[in-house]
């Protein structure tokens, strides 16, 4: 859970650098670090924190301005936040120097090795072990040194290497964790994730497992570890650097929750069609042949993209009548029902390079499982290695809490839904035709839901600044919405939120209910609304400060709460995508009012690469 960054070309490599690590910082802000090559002599500096208390060192403590180099940005794994833990790394003698994202799994086993040989470890991490062996193996030249260790790594990893008996070359390797090529004109990058690219080149390349790219001033090679030549087939990146802009909104996520409007509509775009639903991404793999012999279907993600799944559940479940179950990817790959070709395991990442994700897809792929990806970046590990994807086409996400992109999963679950009772011709049409009409006007819908809570949510983070504890409830989706409005609230700021099933809380829970503690109240699924009225009374009874969202129109609730928010009217399965707008913005105020780096929670990172 880092970001790698390489720069060769003709033009001084330190801004670049840094650029792009700006835009990886979301990957990991414990600490920074580069490497820069005048191709005589290679210099690193490193500091902990951000990339700009990295820019505020290079003040003090400037390199030379090389044309060539590597750079890192770490989320700490093995090894406190530290100068010392901080990539990038050298061995012994300072012959190579190596930036990592992944984790090296049998990195006590070579540590051991190589101590028995002389070396002297200086880290905690188990990159470290790295620039040892390439030490212990040099053969003299970089490339066959590197092709040499690597069958003695285990694990999943990216890196960029660099050499002082070879100061003009780059050497990079991908095994099961993003790096992407990208080529300009007598240039090359390297970078963990596409948008870092952007600014400099569209054509990229994502390098695959098992092969090895060489940068060197006017070429790039790419070899198979036997040294076999590949002919990397360059793709153009169809995002825009616009969207990655913050443009006049104070921070990332605010504007990712304002974006939501155009991601959706950018989602359902030339899906919805009078006739229904059209995914030509899958009509290419599966007919309704194929489909009539599904028994089964596993959605497996990880975090909030968990959380789209089990309302995707629902959806899914209501259309088409068979058996769903939603696993979070670290215990999938543990424990599964039973899996067979009649078993269709669908993967949620907005990253599409999600650890555990990639080891649910290659689970799946064991047991000859057909597998669909919903992902919202093209290329992604994920995208590549599943039967097909269906891409949310959200457009980057910056700030580490995830809001448009899981928007946007729910609304490409809710298309897979329709179009697979459309294929099978299952259900009910009038309930389809309903959801359908519901879709096209989402959008809309968002954007009216923005408008209509986004003072009174500024307001309520205001009221609820000297809390440390808070509660939300619902039944049904509600519930669903609610833990993910608390997984929100925790992570941005830093506010000890849990979330119950409403009906739930007298089995236990109420004993926490005490004079004045907040409780958000869901009250947007009209099945179960006069039940979800009485438990918002028996918490009331215990004196809770109790605010509620519900449905314009809805004006019972008014009546029971403290505070009341109305969101637009909709079909119940969009009711959470409209009803996670409020909670959104009361993560990102109230995280906000108490200081915190609301784009950069602490201990966490947005695309995570390591199980």
């Amino acid at each position: 859970m880092s970001g790698i960054v390489g720069f060769l070309g003709n033009r001084s490599a330190v801004p670049i650098l840094l650029d792009c690590l700006d835009t990886l910082d979301y990957r990991g802000y414990d600490s920074a670090g580069i490497a820069v090559s005048d191709t005589q002599h290679i210099e690193i500096r490193k500091t902990v924190g951000r990339v700009k208390d990295l820019r505020t060192h290079l003040l003090r403590e400037p390199v030379k301005q090389g044309t060539l180099g590597i750079g890192h940005t770490r989320w700490a794994t093995h090894g406190t936040p530290s100068v010392t833990n901080s990539h990038p790394l050298t061995g012994c003698d300072h012959r190579f120097t190596v930036v990592h994202n992944g984790i090296i799994e049998n990195y006590p086993q070579v540590r051991r090795m190589l101590a028995k040989e002389g070396h002297i470890f200086k880290t905690e991490t188990d990159t470290e072990v790295i620039p040892h062996l390439l030490e212990e193996y040099d053969t003299g030249d970089l490339e066959t040194t590197v092709q040499k260790v690597l069958p003695m790594l285990k694990g999943s990893f990216a890196l960029a290497i660099m050499s002082e008996a070879q100061p003009d070359m780059i050497v990079a390797v991908s095994q099961d964790n993003p790096l992407v090529l990208g080529l300009g004109r007598r240039e090359a990058f390297l970078a963990s994730d596409i948008p870092a690219l952007l600014p400099y080149t569209r054509q990229i390349y994502p390098i695959k497992n098992g092969e090895i790219a060489t940068l060197t001033p006017g070429k790039v090679t790419l070899k198979q570890m036997d040294g076999t030549v590949v002919e990397p087939a360059y793709s153009l990146a169809d995002e825009t650097v616009y969207d990655m802009l913050q443009h006049d909104y104070e921070h990332y996520m605010l504007k990712e929750i304002f974006d939501q409007p155009k991601a959706l509509e950018d989602t359902l775009a030339n899906r919805l069609t009078p006739d229904g639903v059209q995914l030509p991404e899958l009509e290419k793999v599966w007919m309704a042949e194929a489909l009539q012999t599904l028994r089964r279907i596993d959605i497996v993600a990880s975090g909030t993209s968990n959380h789209a799944g089990i309302i995707g559940k629902k959806a899914l479940e209501k259309v088409l009548g068979l058996p769903v179950e939603v696993s979070y990817s670290s215990e999938f790959i543990h424990e599964h029902a039973r899996l067979d070709e009649k078993a269709l395991v669908i993967l949620l990442s907005q990253s599409g390079e999600t650890a555990d994700t990639l080891s649910a897809l290659r689970e799946a792929k064991k047991w000859g499982c057909p597998t669909l990806a919903i992902t919202n970046t093209a290329g992604s590990t994920i995208s590549r290695k599943a039967d097909c994807t269906l891409l949310t086409k959200a457009g980057p996400e910056l700030a580490v809490a995830s809001t448009k992109a899981y928007t946007s999963q729910i609304a490409a679950l809710m298309l897979l839904s329709l179009w697979m009772a459309q294929e099978l011709e299952t259900g009910d049409e009038e309930q389809r035709e309903k959801l359908l009409m519901a879709l096209n006007r989402l959008p809309r819908d968002v954007d009216s839901t923005l408008v209509m809570t986004h003072d009174a949510i500024d307001q309520f983070a205001q009221l609820i600044d000297d809390q440390e504890h808070l509660f939300l409830i619902g039944r049904g989706l509600d519930y669903v919405l609610a833990l993910e409005g608390a997984l929100k609230i925790q992570e941005v700021a830093y506010i000890h939120a849990d979330a119950y099933a409403a009906g739930e809380m007298k089995h236990g829970t109420m004993a926490l209910i005490t004079p004045g503690v907040p409780v958000i109240a869901l009250a947007t699924q009209q099945r179960v609304f006069d039940k979800t009225i009485s438990n918002i009374k028996e918490v009331k009874a215990r004196d809770a400060f109790v605010v509620g969202i519900t449905r314009v129109g809805d004006d019972l609730l008014a009546e029971e709460v403290d505070e009341v928010m109305y969101i637009p009217d909709t079909h119940p399965l969009l009711m959470p995508i409209l009803a996670a707008i409020p909670l959104q913005l009361l993560a990102y105020y109230s995280g906000k009012v108490r200081g915190h780096a609301v784009d950069r929670p602490r201990n966490l990172a947005k695309s995570l690469t390591v199980e």
